[in-house]
């Protein structure tokens, strides 16, 4: 049921019958109604999804020049439910969920796949907040999470992203957005890239996060004509941190300078 402000829902099922996929169960399904508040119509959701699902057919057999192994998996379950609530008055959304994980199939510290089989569960709460006063635009979004075991699942614990901009007109034709944006996330374990499998694994020797990556924008619109000047890592060597990577040994961009035109072709 997609119409009507007292009550919408909807979900989805599916099974595996035959197969690789023999047993493996994925359901979903949310619940939401709405309601005027302030003169504007306010959104309240809940959502569960439920899945037993088998790992990739790679996670069972695999063989390379520098990586071999056979595994007997059993079927991953994953169980989720949360609420959000969304006041376009304010530019405030807020979605909060928890999930739980069994039988966890990860890549180990010895880029190996294994299987946890204890309870995992995740925490997270999204808060997003969009301020305007005239031409002056904050858009932000922070995230709270926490994993029960950041030995198997690492995330770090708070991660934000915020955009403050200037949007007006010139001459009631040109479009201008002028801003800079960032992106942080706290330190923790993140996984690390193994090019021989082309897969994460777990490691504890380096820790990543803890810095800011700012870049400073300049967009213009003239009709289907889009004009950018792009200046990414603009606090690079200035202010926020010399940590920038987004996994052991893979640096983010260092401060770079992009110009670029986008034409719309379409009739």
């Amino acid at each position: 049921k997609t119409q009507g402000s007292i009550l919408r829902y909807s979900a989805t099922a599916e099974l595996g019958l035959a197969g690789g996929v023999e047993g493996d169960i994925y359901a979903d399904g949310d619940i939401s109604t709405r309601f005027k508040l302030l003169g504007d119509t306010v959104t309240v959701r809940g959502y569960g999804i439920f899945s037993n699902l088998a790992p990739a057919t790679l996670l069972y057999i695999f063989a390379s020049n520098h990586f071999i192994w056979d595994n007997d998996f059993s079927k991953e379950k994953r169980f989720r439910v949360g609420g959000e609530l969304d006041l376009p008055f304010s530019g405030t959304n807020i979605n909060v969920g928890y999930e739980t994980l069994k039988d966890f199939v990860y890549f180990n510290h010895d880029n190996m796949p294994t299987q946890h089989s204890d309870m995992l569960s995740v925490f997270s709460a999204t808060l997003k907040q969009d301020l305007a006063f005239k031409a002056l635009h904050w858009d932000n979004e922070v995230t709270y999470q926490a994993s029960s075991n950041q030995g198997v699942l690492p995330l770090p614990k708070l991660a934000l992203y915020s955009n403050l901009y200037l949007q007006f007109l010139v001459a009631k034709v040109l479009h201008v957005q002028l801003g800079v944006d960032c992106n942080y996330y706290t330190s923790y374990y993140a996984p690390a890239y193994n090019p021989a499998t082309m897969t994460f694994h777990t490691q504890d020797k380096q820790k990543c996060g803890d810095f800011m990556y700012m870049n400073a924008y300049a967009n213009f619109r003239l009709k289907r004509a889009r004009f950018f000047v792009l200046y990414t890592h603009a606090n690079g060597k200035l202010f926020g941190g010399d940590n920038y990577f987004s996994s052991p040994h893979y640096p983010l961009s260092p401060r770079c300078l992009r110009v670029g035109v986008s034409v719309d072709f379409a009739n």
